[in-house]
């Protein structure tokens, strides 16, 4: 553990940030699911579920970085890359269906 410092409370905010949009992403996707008829609804919940996942993520290097435990953030960084690469396609797919 050390202590924190301004860069890595900018750091720790950004991924805040990221965690509180994520979140936002993954409650209009499930409202999207809701709203959307049947067989259709697989598709947003599937995005609700990877946005969650990177709101997790998010707050998660966000609070570590916040007390002081710079570490690694290979694991953080991955999954986000997944997340959003996930977010990609699940996109690409919604719009070749949707048309």
């Amino acid at each position: 553990m050390t202590a924190p410092t301004l860069a890595m409370e900018r750091t720790a905010l950004a991924w805040r940030r990221t965690a509180l949009g994520a979140a936002a992403c993954a409650l209009l996707f499930a409202h999207e699911a809701m709203i959307d008829g049947q067989p259709t609804w697989t598709i947003p919940l599937a995005a609700a579920g990877v946005a969650l996942l990177l709101a997790v993520v998010g707050w998660a290097r966000g609070r570590a970085l916040e007390h002081g435990h710079a570490g690694s953030a290979r694991r953080s960084i991955a999954a986000t890359t997944l997340a959003v690469a996930a977010a990609s396609l699940i996109a690409v797919v919604t719009v070749l269906l949707h048309g």
